[in-house]
């Protein structure tokens, strides 16, 4: 669907958000080369093949770029006529997940495809935040009362409900809060809000401290070094290999808490080995890129005048944004463990693949606005 506002200056799409890509291009390409770093001793052992998880990792990578490439070409206004059975059918996975779902490390958020392995949770924050923008832009008149908000508000529930069980608190502290945001800046006013926030203190609670195995996490947050061996030992790496690094690091290759010491430092503490070799200047040009982004998603986000263009892309924008600063807050131990990968840069192949199609998605939106 292409009405008049899509259009650039000569009729058609224009050229878009090219900055933007290039931030992804070069956060993925670091990805990678901190991957085959991070990981060839671990992959030498397990597999026989130090490049075993680089190569797994490059081949989503060709994957992703695909479904960037789908994600831009496609006029963004198309998802809001599928978005009924886009959200049943992520509803759907999500219970899938959970009755039949891989178990991994007492979490059971995978669902296996041959050798291949597909995080639900995932794909899930994309398809709830389309859901969020098309209602909150469908249903403008009616959102500043709760009635006008039930439905939505069932909906997220549901699917934030349903990644909580796996349990991925991760992927549902960060819709929550990206749908907070978004109901902020569809009309919502700050008083439901406020109750909405109220109510949740109590589930935050449980959820944080419902279970033995959060508690522990609770507890080795706030004081890692009460069980070094055991609860605390990840956590204690992490300093180790971000406390000693300087401004420089040890040099790229040269890391040693990745060497056994550091539990799966390819995946969700990359950022730490990123420390330990690249130092200061490695952490803060990550950080730096990922501030980048979030300013050309938002741009991009300001400059699109219809309703749902504009939430999709603040929603789209904040996730990922938000994904990494959780990811490094805990890697930094500004925030207890929530098993969230960094964006486009730690291993894994569900991640990756929807962050970028979540790009192609933003790039259209900045296509069909001119934006450069």
């Amino acid at each position: 669907m292409k009405g008049p506002s899509s259009l650039g200056e000569n009729g058609g799409w224009a050229r878009g958000d090219g900055f933007l890509l290039i931030v992804v291009g070069i956060l993925l390409t670091l990805g990678l080369l901190m991957i085959y770093s991070a990981s060839a001793a671990v992959a030498e052992s397990r597999h026989g093949n130090a490049a075993y998880f680089v190569k797994r990792q490059a081949l989503w990578a060709v994957l992703g770029l695909g479904a960037l490439a789908v994600g831009s070409g496609i006029d963004y206004h198309r998802w809001r006529r599928a978005i009924v059975p886009l959200t049943l059918g992520v509803l759907l996975l999500l219970v899938t997940v959970l009755i039949a779902g891989w178990t991994v490390n007492g979490s059971r958020r995978w669902i296996r495809v041959g050798a291949m392995s597909i995080q639900p949770s995932e794909l899930a924050r994309v398809v709830f935040i389309v859901y969020l923008a098309h209602y909150l832009a469908k249903r403008a008149e009616v959102v500043a009362s709760f009635r006008g908000l039930a439905p939505a508000l069932i909906v997220l529930g549901a699917g934030i409900g349903l990644i909580w069980l796996e349990p991925d608190l991760g992927n549902a502290a960060v819709l929550g809060l990206v749908a907070g945001g978004l109901l902020l800046l569809g009309g919502c006013r700050v008083a439901h809000l406020a109750s909405l926030a109220g109510l949740m203190v109590p589930l935050v609670a449980f959820a944080v401290m419902g279970t033995a195995y959060q508690r522990r996490r609770w507890t080795a947050f706030l004081d890692p070094w009460a069980d070094p061996s055991r609860d605390g030992f990840q956590m204690i790496q992490s300093f180790l290999a971000l406390g000693g690094a300087g401004p420089m690091g040890s040099g790229l290759g040269e890391g040693r808490q990745k060497l056994f010491f550091l539990p799966e430092p390819h995946t969700d503490f990359i950022y730490a080995v990123v420390g330990e070799e690249l130092g200061l200047a490695g952490t803060g040009a990550i950080l730096l890129l990922f501030a980048m982004f979030l300013w050309r998603g938002w741009r991009v986000a300001l400059a699109t005048p219809d309703p749902f263009g504009r939430l999709l892309a603040f929603g789209l924008t904040g996730a990922i944004a938000l994904a990494a600063a959780l990811n490094m807050g805990v890697v930094t131990g500004l925030l207890p463990t929530k098993g969230l990968p960094l964006p486009f840069v730690s291993y894994g192949g569900s991640s990756l693949v929807v962050n970028l199609f979540a790009v192609g998605m933003l790039f259209n939106i900045s296509r069909q606005r001119g934006v450069r």
